[in-house]
């Protein structure tokens, strides 16, 4: 069951990030288009005539790479994408020389290109140190082509506008990737914390967040409240109606118990059917009303639709927490208050009574 929740992880994520390149990738590829469109006559208006029959073509191939994607051919539109780049900065700087800075559009999808996933790593940072290169060579071979069209006085401001523009996409890409690079972070997080059937707190990371409660409870002089609960029979149940339905049953009565407690109160699947619960801000009276209303709520559970007639129960044994007391203490009490609550019939809460430091008295409340 894990591995499969692993292996739908993994599919998820790659799903996230193909949607996320596919965002990146159609974004950039209709800004382009847009770009070479508005070249043409731009061009054409300074005498420069075949560059501006070299953006028709460029319009076409970006056109061609929009239409790919949409096909799903993502990796080979971006393909596409790089060599009509690569070949129109030649041209450009060929013609226009290096003044116009139509050569900075190769450090944009140098960039893009390393998040074309059918790639592999190597051959991917191997094309963008080639578009890298072509960019430094530009300068060799091209360093002396002077300008030799209408509004040269302009030339400066192309220059930086160019600049502007090619680092647009590369800002928008990394933002996007940074995005869900922190979103996935999150999500490894909480999957870390949660129990993958239950989507409570799993053990391990619980006692983080209760010792975190129990420092906030002495500092502020608050009330915090330890509860073991154990569903009654489950053994039994699993054997009657399966793994399976007790996996149901499992959820359903974690769900309620989500549901019931309050935002800062925390509910941990302490292992198999026995579940930890931290009231906080609550005293031993209070407490003790609250898990009795969850006690009655969880029997009134339709714990499964297969089964109507069906009626769950649980058994609870409950704790005020001293100050002073370690937490190891304070499970062990609250484990024996459960205990004395299966040993008195079940379905009932049984309160330790913590007053004196050695919690040698526990009494029974059902």
């Amino acid at each position: 069951m894990i591995k499969h929740l692993l292996r739908q992880t993994k599919q998820s994520g790659l799903e996230e990030i193909e949607h996320v390149k596919f965002l990146i990738i159609t974004k950039i590829a209709y800004f382009a288009l847009a770009v070479h469109a508005l070249l043409i006559p731009a061009f054409a208006h300074i005498g420069a005539n075949m560059l501006a029959i070299v953006n028709i073509l460029s319009v076409s191939a970006w056109g061609s790479g929009i239409f790919l994607i949409k096909q799903g051919l993502t990796s080979l539109a971006l393909r596409v994408f790089c060599l009509e780049v690569l070949i129109h900065a030649v041209i450009v700087c060929a013609t226009l020389g290096l003044g116009a800075g139509f050569q900075f559009y190769l450090w944009t999808v140098s960039c893009i290109l390393m998040i074309d996933y059918q790639l592999t790593f190597k051959w991917a940072a191997t094309y963008s140190l080639l578009m890298i290169a072509t960019f430094a060579s530009l300068y060799l071979f091209f360093s002396d082509v002077t300008y030799g069209f209408a509004y040269p006085e302009l030339l400066p401001y192309i220059n930086v506008i160019n600049v502007i523009i090619a680092g647009l996409p590369m800002v928008y890409g990394m933002g996007l990737i940074r995005e869900i690079t922190l979103s996935q972070r999150v999500e490894l997080t909480e999957m870390a914390a949660r129990d993958p059937l239950t989507k409570l707190y799993n053990r391990r990371f619980a006692k983080k967040l209760i010792s975190m409660a129990h420092k906030k409870s002495i500092e502020q002089d608050a009330n915090l409240c330890m509860v073991m609960a154990d569903i009654d029979r489950f053994k039994s149940i699993n054997d009657t109606f399966g793994h399976d339905k007790g996996d149901t049953i499992l959820i359903n009565v974690s769900k309620l118990i989500s549901d019931f407690i309050s935002e800062d109160d925390i509910a941990v699947r302490w292992g198999g059917e026995e579940f930890l619960l931290i009231l906080t801000n609550t005293n031993e009276q209070q407490a003790f009303a609250k898990i009795e209303a969850l006690r009655q709520q969880i029997a009134e559970l339709d714990a499964h639709p297969d089964f109507p007639d069906l009626t769950i129960t649980m058994s609870f044994g409950l704790i005020e927490w001293q100050p002073l007391a370690p937490i190891e203490k304070m499970l062990q009490h609250a484990d024996t208050a459960l205990y004395q609550s299966k040993h008195l019939g079940r379905n009932q809460t049984t309160v330790a009574k913590g007053s004196n430091p050695t919690f040698d008295d526990i009494d029974a409340v059902s």
